[in-house]
């Protein structure tokens, strides 16, 4: 019985061991068989090497940072152009369209004016000579026969 009892009690005092085992040997393992594994075993017997790649990838960060910020900062200048352009014809289009409305309202003032003077010189003007004309051969006739000639009336008289 007390020899169960040992086996028992030395069974759980092996599991620790089993488990730091099995951790070195996998760690072992990954050192010598893999390649990140030949690279960290490289890395470690060369020191000087690491600061070498550690400069190395500084070095080639910053440069790709550079290049992207430099990438970054042209879309933005191009972003920034392409809306100052957009501005500027947006002006110039509001200001020839307020032009062409200026020239829209002169031309048609000009084009009433003409107009009407065009229809007082060949409507108006006939028609006052006419009346006038009329109106001096009926006093004309009038005067003639020896009839009181008439007041002149206005219209609307």
């Amino acid at each position: 019985m007390d020899t169960t009892m040992n086996i028992k009690r030395d069974s759980s005092n092996v599991w620790p061991y089993v488990i730091a085992g099995s951790a070195i040997g996998g760690a072992v393992g990954y050192l010598f068989m893999t390649e990140s594994g030949r690279k960290i075993r490289h890395a470690i017997t060369h020191p000087d090497e690491l600061v070498d790649n550690i400069e190395e990838a500084r070095t080639f960060l910053e440069t790709k940072t550079r290049m992207v910020t430099d990438q970054v900062h042209n879309v933005l200048q191009k972003a920034k152009h392409g809306i100052e352009q957009g501005e500027r014809v947006y002006r110039e289009s509001g200001q020839r369209y307020q032009t062409r409305v200026q020239e829209l309202q002169g031309r048609t003032v000009d084009n009433v004016n003409r107009t009407a003077t065009t229809i007082g010189h060949e409507v108006l003007d006939p028609m006052v000579e006419l009346g006038a004309l009329y109106r001096g051969i009926e006093h004309g006739i009038r005067t003639l026969l020896g009839k009181q000639p008439r007041t002149l009336r206005m219209m609307g008289d």
